[in-house]
């Protein structure tokens, strides 16, 4: 079965090495090359210098200390928040401005000192609540400046932001307690008015306590409902910070609720509906029942804590939290619960408060008037005096906000600059340029197709290699001719005559090989045994007539008799390079219009006979297809030791496929320094059909690799001296 011919190659250790050995000029200049670039953009490079400032920051809460809104997605989202702001270019804006009016710029010299975010670097540190601002610059003493400038810069906006929070509900309690104050001064008037006028004192003990019960819960009740306006005020507030998008996009989140907040959001309305009626029943805040019923909520609202960070940080906090200006989206997310927690205790607080106005109902009709009056003065006193405590406080808040983040290290001016790093960069240029060479060569390697190993040969021919044939010059030496030049035929002629053995030393390293080859077919074949053996290449140029000619007479010095039939009628050269008159030949034999002995050649080599090609046929394929082709064949097997047939290129024609059906065994010639790996792969498809006849390889090496090892394996058996 045919070998997937597509089939890589394993490449060994040695392998490796040799592809880097092979190309070491070409790496070395490469790796030079590099180098010196990173030398030259190393020195060209201006020094640069960092500074560095730390920030803390602190999770406080972001309204009020009455209207407190948490976090629902704690100190990660809110330092990477952080981490965005600071890189933000509204940040920068407001640092150019700074830098631009900054007078100890202009007393030190400096003119037009801008920041730039692309040299700005943030980082978080694992772990803790902590940020590095680092600005890098190529002067040290703007390094450290710009780096403070922009870190007081972010503080002030830090501090500008949490303190409009709060002074937005400072500004609304204050509208809400003057309003009060003149509902106070009214229904205390009234109050006032109605006594005298009904010379009543006072209302009986009893009556008292229902107002003074009633009072309470309204005034809780319109407490929740300031609340609820309050935090209205503070979500309209943040969302003149977001852009229509932004709005729009926040809609979608406040619009989501999972199926279990809303069951937890059910669950705290009905205990809230359930206290409320505990309380309508005279249970106090202290009854064990109230009690359980508020620790209930609490898990609850720390449930639904819990499940609205789940669902931001799973279904809709986007990647850059910047786009949703910092923790606004976060803030009003969780204003919305708070709102609808509220609205779930006003409604059952609405529910007490409906019981005991119908308790007061049953108060004599003089005093109707007069506990209406009562309730409703009692309510405005208290609700005044709330919002009064509220107010005092978000006054105290304002003016005492720090905002969350605090700059524990100042820069300081660095002399040492932190690039270029030179060895780093040298050491750099140096690695990269190995790398680079050594990939460059690969690459090279694995485009070329020409054949370097007889591993190579014998891995894409499929067969075993025969011998290994090396060229060596008249000196004994290699022929370390580079390139080959346009020759005429008869100069090529005359270099494959040079190449017969008959013109060296009999122990010269290509007699040798050929003495190899003659014994490797010698041993494959039975004692005795006559065959005809056709030889081919892939290609035209790869030594095959040098070769079968240099085998047929080595087999004649053994004194074996030996025909060289010519039968590449294409580009026929037997006759020329044994000199012999080419005239009638094999043609005319097949055409039936000569006899085997008009068309014998005699050599100058004992015991080696030549039939020429005789005439070049019209086509070749179809002459060599004519029986008389294997009547000629016969008559060699029976008047001769070795048949040997020289046949044209298998990639070329089809007469080696023809002739091969003819003969008992077939050589391939390989010339690594000619042939390409898809010529050989080519060339193994064709020669499919008479693969089994294939008697193995010879190897045509003089230039590959492989011919100077066995150059010098020569060498080294004979001595130097003797060639």
């Amino acid at each position: 079965m045919l070998e997937d011919l597509q089939e890589q190659e394993k490449l060994s250790l040695n392998d490796y090495l040799a592809i880097v050995s092979k190309y070491k000029v070409l790496i070395l200049v490469i790796a030079l090359l590099i180098f010196f670039l990173s030398v030259v953009l190393t020195l060209l490079e201006k020094p640069k210098y960092t500074a560095k400032t730390i920030l803390m920051f602190e999770r406080v809460n972001t309204g009020s200390t009455f209207f407190p809104v948490t976090d629902p997605l704690g100190m990660e989202a809110l330092l990477n928040n952080q981490t965005q702001i600071l890189k933000s270019r509204s940040l920068m804006e407001r640092v150019n401005l700074a830098l631009k009016e900054d007078t100890i710029l202009k007393q030190k010299g400096y003119t037009k000192v801008s920041a730039s975010r692309q040299n700005l670097s943030i980082s978080k540190i694992q772990d803790t609540y902590i940020i590095e601002v680092v600005y890098k610059t190529t002067d040290p003493f703007l390094a450290a400046y710009i780096t403070n400038k922009i870190a007081r810069e972010y503080y002030k906006m830090n501090l500008d932001a949490m303190r409009m929070t709060v002074s937005q509900v400072r500004i609304f309690l204050e509208e809400q307690l003057k309003k009060i104050e003149t509902e106070l001064n009214h229904s205390e008037l009234l109050l006032r008015d109605y006594k005298k006028s009904n010379k009543i004192s006072s209302l009986e003990d009893e009556t008292k306590i229902l107002i003074n019960q009633v009072s309470q819960f309204e005034t809780d009740y319109k407490g929740i409902l300031l609340n609820i306006d309050t935090y209205t005020k503070q979500k309209e507030y943040l969302l003149r910070e977001l852009d229509q998008t932004q709005k729009e996009m926040l809609e979608n989140i406040s619009s989501y609720r999972t199926n279990v907040m809303e069951n937890i959001f059910a669950e705290i309305s009905k205990l809230e509906t359930d206290k409320a009626y505990f309380i309508s029943q005279g249970y106090s805040n202290e009854h064990p029942k109230i009690l359980e019923i508020n620790s209930k909520i609490e898990s609850l609202k720390n449930q639904l804590k819990d499940e609205t960070e789940k669902s931001l940080k799973e279904n809709t906090v986007p990647k850059n939290p910047l786009k949703y200006s910092g923790d606004i989206v976060q803030q009003i997310v969780e204003i919305n619960n708070n709102i609808s927690l509220l609205q779930a205790k006003a409604e059952a607080l609405k529910k007490v408060i409906d019981v005991y106005n119908s308790r007061l109902e049953n108060v004599p009709d003089q005093s109707i008037q007069l506990v209406r009056l009562e309730r409703n003065a009692k309510v405005n006193e208290d609700i005044y005096l709330m919002l009064k405590r509220r107010y005092e406080e978000a006054k105290l808040q304002e003016v005492a906000e720090v905002g969350n983040v605090s700059i524990i290290d100042t820069a300081v001016v660095s002399k040492i600059p932190v690039s270029p790093k030179k060895e780093k960069n040298f050491l750099m240029g140096i690695i990269l340029g190995i790398f680079f060479g050594i990939t460059v060569a690969f690459i090279l390697f694995f485009l070329d197709e020409s054949i370097r190993t007889t591993e190579e040969v014998e891995h894409y021919t499929g067969e075993q290699i025969l011998g290994i044939i090396t060229y060596i010059g008249g000196n004994g030496r290699k022929d370390k001719s580079k390139g080959e030049k346009k020759v005429s035929e008869d100069e090529m002629i005359e270099k494959m005559r040079k190449k017969l053995i008959i013109n060296m030393e009999p122990h010269a390293p290509i007699a040798e090989a050929y003495r190899s080859i003659r014994t490797q077919i010698k041993y494959r074949s039975k004692e005795g045994e006559k065959l005809v053996y056709v030889f081919t290449s892939s290609i035209p140029g790869e030594g095959k007539s040098t070769t079968i000619s240099n085998l047929g007479i080595t087999m004649a010095n053994l004194g074996k008799k030996v025909v060289l039939i010519d039968a590449d009628m294409r580009k026929p050269v037997i006759h020329k390079i044994f000199n012999v008159r080419n005239g009638i030949g094999l043609a005319h034999y097949i055409n039936g219009k000569a006899t085997f002995e008009e068309i014998k050649r005699d050599t100058e080599v004992d015991n080696l006979t030549v039939i020429t090609y005789g005439t070049r046929p019209i086509n070749p394929s179809e002459l060599l297809e004519n029986p008389k082709m294997k009547e000629l064949l016969e008559i060699c097997k029976n008047d001769y030791d070795y048949v040997l047939v020289d046949a044209p290129p298998v990639n070329v024609v089809t007469d080696p496929i023809v002739l091969a059906n003819y003969a008992d065994k077939l050589l391939w010639v390989v010339s690594p320094g000619k042939v390409k790996r898809k010529d050989l792969r080519h060339a193994r498809k064709l020669l499919v059909p008479v693969k089994r006849k294939i008697l193995g390889v010879i190897l045509n090496s003089s230039k590959t690799e492989v011919s100077s090892y066995y150059s010098v394996y020569y060498k080294k058996y004979y001595g130097e001296g003797e060639l």
